[in-house]
């Protein structure tokens, strides 16, 4: 090993899975603070993008690898959260996931970021009297989370029904209120990231016409993309990340099957294509690409679905300690700490 120079083993440790590099963190202190190096943890996370599975269920959070056999009866692994055996946890809320970090409500108004992969977690601290939601705006909340690479910064977003858009930068440490909410009746919860921004399904101001709201982490303002043009406002609509593009599942009733509509080009209203799903199937959330083949999808918070964009069909999938409801989003392995510490 004092034949190695820190170039080789830095490139040597940057090719390990998450497990091994912070089993390799207790070997001395020189790699201690090489794996806590923000360009070390930013070149792991370039080569590292098989993306998990993190399922929430019953006060439970679960892992499950895209590599899984694809059988009958699956069987995720429990993971470690915070706030994990309160007796005041009622359920666990996925609020968004970007980098590897993973923003969970495991309480009411209790928001953590936290990485599945390390442990290391992060509590959003309460938002400050002085910018605290006027009376009249109690109610109905809507978040989301996402990572702004132009000033390198991880954001928590929550909405204010109505028109309060508060926004916490991990980076700063630090609230801030922004620009009212320039749209109305916010169709889903949570906001879904991308290229930092994220992204909410709701109806425009005044012409009540369907419109995605994008919200731009760094220049923490609202705009408005296009959604495909046979989209009305009286549809339901899904939005999900397939492949690094925006794409939406709406569906108009319980019969009729439902469509994917995947934007090829951000922000291009012409670049909408559609996929078919010839099973009628209610209500249904865009996830991943299942071993680069299959979408998965999931169903009513209930079930998982694989997706065979060749004919259209549409298989089942269980997992073992899933009772009943259960939330589902996509991460990925990480070192990124929520902390920070990297930087």
């Amino acid at each position: 090993m004092s034949n190695l120079s820190q170039d080789t083993i830095r490139d040597i440790l940057s090719r390990l899975p998450v497990k091994s590099v912070c089993r390799f963190r207790c070997v001395s202190k020189t790699w201690l603070h090489l794996t806590h190096e923000s360009h070390f943890i930013a070149t792991h996370l370039s080569r590292h993008q098989k993306q998990k599975l993190i399922l929430s269920s019953n006060k439970s959070l679960f892992s499950l690898d895209q590599e899984a056999p694809i059988d009958d009866d699956m069987l995720p692994s429990e993971l470690d959260y915070p706030l994990k055996g309160d007796p005041n946890n009622l359920w666990i809320r996925l609020l968004g996931s970007c980098n590897g970090l993973v923003c969970i409500m495991p309480q009411p108004e209790a928001f953590f970021v936290f990485n599945p992969s390390t442990r290391e977690s992060m509590r959003v601290p309460d938002c400050p009297p002085s910018l605290a939601v006027p009376p009249q705006e109690v109610g109905y909340h809507v978040h989301g989370f996402g990572y702004a690479p132009s000033v390198k910064d991880y954001v928590f977003v929550k909405i204010a029904y109505g028109r309060s858009v508060l926004i916490f930068s991990l980076k700063n440490k630090s609230w801030k209120r922004v620009q009212d909410f320039p749209f109305k009746n916010l169709l889903n919860d949570p906001g879904t990231p991308l290229n930092g921004v994220v992204h909410w399904f709701c109806i425009g101001l005044g012409d009540h016409v369907p419109v995605i709201a994008a919200f731009d982490l760094a220049e923490e303002k609202f705009s408005g993309l296009p959604p495909p043009e046979s989209i009305s406002d009286s549809q339901r609509c899904i939005p999900g990340v397939l492949r690094g593009s925006l794409c939406l599942l709406h569906h108009n009733d319980h019969n009729r099957p439902r469509v994917f509509w995947i934007m090829k080009e951000y922000g291009v209203k012409e670049s909408w294509t559609k996929i078919m799903i010839a099973e009628p199937y209610f209500s249904l959330q865009p996830l991943c690409y299942w071993k680069n083949s299959k979408i998965l999808v999931a169903r009513n918070r209930r079930e998982m679905l694989l997706y065979n964009p060749r004919d259209g069909t549409c298989k089942s999938l269980l997992a073992n300690g899933l009772q009943g409801q259960f939330y589902v989003d996509v991460y990925v392995e990480s070192l990124v700490s929520p902390n920070f510490r990297q930087n």
